[in-house]
């Protein structure tokens, strides 16, 4: 019996970034016998985190394949491909060429047109853990984001939304925030015919399980991360409207291009009487992993 693949996931401690490659190696490991095991570079200090890296790379299985995603994982993840002689594989644009790396995975809208190069695989949106289930329950989640660079948070706009969507769909509604959300908005919408799950209360599997269950996800505008994870589960997906801080953000023209491709719905829509769209779920990470695997099993043929 041949040796699983051995998957090293260099994590910079953030939950999207992790999300990310543990969604990559779980797509792997539905598709060949795979281990994977992650190293976060937050338990070593400044300076010292790739020889911290390598010294705990050390004890486990030898690696096959290095996973990582956001700017400061790139050079320890570089380091310990030539080290291990282990193949490296980013998730985002990197911060160092993308020649220093076997493979690339790059969101669409971050190549802005240009025809990528051999190694770089396009993503519609970031991968995820996500997966869809096949089946749905009459349920309605509301996920709320917060402030952002690019959005700005009005309460009583956002209520009045949420009111709206709510009045639309004749669900068994659930709402829950995040940590930008402001600390009394969950509380104001106590009033509304929903159930309230503050994220302080939640646990790591609750919002993904949800998710599966739910049979319309709306989202706000700001938490493209969670659009997509929306997607991937199955749910008919509508976006909740956020004021914009600049005129032309790389998330607003994501989100129209994924409503103009008919994989959701506006708030602008719904008050124009659109419906609801079923799309077939994305499997970002799925596709990317049958490309992976053949791509490295033919260069080592």
């Amino acid at each position: 019996m041949s040796r699983p693949l051995q998957l090293l996931i260099i994590s910079d401690g953030k939950p999207g970034h992790r999300n990310q490659s543990v969604g990559l190696a779980e797509a792997l490991a539905r598709l060949t016998p795979t281990d994977y095991r992650i190293i976060e570079l937050d338990d070593w200090a400044r300076g010292k985190k790739i020889l911290g890296a390598c010294h705990s790379a050390q004890q486990g299985p030898r690696p096959d394949w290095i996973i990582a995603a956001g700017h400061s994982t790139h050079l320890c993840a570089l380091v310990l491909s030539r080290y291990f002689d282990a193949r490296s594989i980013i998730l985002m644009k990197p911060s160092l060429p993308l020649s220093l790396f076997d493979v690339c995975l790059i969101p669409r809208h971050d190549l802005k047109g240009r025809a990528p190069q051999s190694h770089v695989i396009p993503t519609t949106g970031a991968l995820n853990r996500m997966t869809f289930s096949g089946s749905k329950e009459p349920l309605g989640l509301i996920m709320i984001g917060g402030d952002s660079k690019d959005y700005a948070f009005d309460s009583s706009e956002l209520r009045d939304a949420i009111t709206k969507v709510i009045r639309a769909h004749a669900l068994d509604w659930h709402i829950t925030d995040s940590r930008r959300t402001p600390a009394d908005f969950l509380e104001s919408l106590r009033d509304l015919p929903v159930t309230l799950h503050p994220h302080q209360l939640t646990g790591p599997d609750w919002l993904p399980n949800q998710l599966r269950r739910s049979e319309v996800a709306w989202v706000t505008h700001d938490s493209v991360s969670m659009i997509y994870e929306a997607l991937s589960s199955g749910a008919m997906v509508g976006v909740l409207p956020m004021h914009q801080k600049k005129t032309h953000s790389k998330i607003s023209r994501t989100i129209e291009e994924l409503a103009q491709q008919g994989y959701l719905t506006t708030f602008k829509g719904l008050q124009e009487n659109n419906p609801l769209l079923k799309c077939p779920p994305f499997a970002e990470a799925d596709r990317c992993a049958e490309i992976l695997l053949h791509q490295f099993s033919t260069s080592s043929s």
